[in-house]
């Protein structure tokens, strides 16, 4: 196991990950986290996760020869894959250019036909690596490389709750309206976060997120049953 460590504070520590968005790396932090809330439980406040990060806040202090010695402890532990069961969410998308208001630029920037832009983007599955951001934001690992895209330089004052969209390496939904600057493809009809839920999210760190298309019509049906509270995401 590849890491490295940083603490930010007496009580802030990080442990660190080769800088890259993998599954392998995924699997390696949920052991890793699995193991420090078995055997440190008493110590540790909180955990947080990255794409290449690990984040605690511990309840005493702790120095760098502690944060040295515990990922050495990492390293040389048996770690338990626990074999995490998996679900995949079926989420519609409707990609038409009134909610994908970027897709023609996007087209211009790859040199890639809207439409294929389009299939691309919903013909694989997306894993989720953790939550952040915005509440219910899943950054999503497994991007087509064809797709990646920088930042907008001047990122939007408002973009829609369910505006799906693609940054850097990433893709993702907005759940709730946000500035932001991201690159808008496509807008979803369903509701990912509600604070009235337990948990307020239905997907967990590891599932894997499926985009269909669907058109206007279908948006518009689908959003009139989750207003209603008459649809349920599909999963298998």
């Amino acid at each position: 196991m590849e890491i490295s460590y940083f603490r930010t504070h007496s009580k802030l520590f990080e442990i660190i990950w080769p800088k890259e968005i993998s599954q392998s790396i995924l699997k390696e932090q949920l052991m890793v986290k699995a193991y420090l809330e078995k055997e440190y439980a008493d110590g540790i406040k909180e955990i947080r996760m990255g794409f290449n990060t690990l984040s605690m806040r511990l309840v005493i202090d702790i120095s760098d020869k502690d944060c040295f010695e515990l990922v050495e402890e990492i390293k040389s532990s048996q770690l338990t894959d626990f074999g995490y069961q998996t679900k995949t969410w079926e989420i519609p998308v409707c990609y038409d250019e009134i909610f994908g208001k970027d897709l023609n630029n996007l087209s211009k920037i790859h040199k890639i036909a809207v439409e294929d832009i389009i299939h691309i983007h919903y013909s694989k599955p997306y894993t989720l690596h953790f939550y952040g951001f915005l509440p219910g934001f899943m950054y999503l690992g497994g991007l087509d490389e064809r797709l990646f895209s920088p930042r907008k330089e001047k990122p939007e004052r408002l973009i829609p709750a369910g505006t799906v969209a693609i940054g850097g390496q990433q893709t993702g939904i907005y759940p709730s309206d946000s500035p932001g600057g991201w690159h808008a493809i496509g807008k979803s009809p369903i509701k990912l976060f509600d604070i009235r839920l337990d948990p307020p999210c239905p997907a967990n760190i590891g599932d894997k997120i499926r985009f269909f298309p669907i058109n206007k019509e279908e948006f518009y049906q689908i959003q009139k049953k989750v207003l209603g509270g008459q649809y349920r995401l599909k999963h298998d």
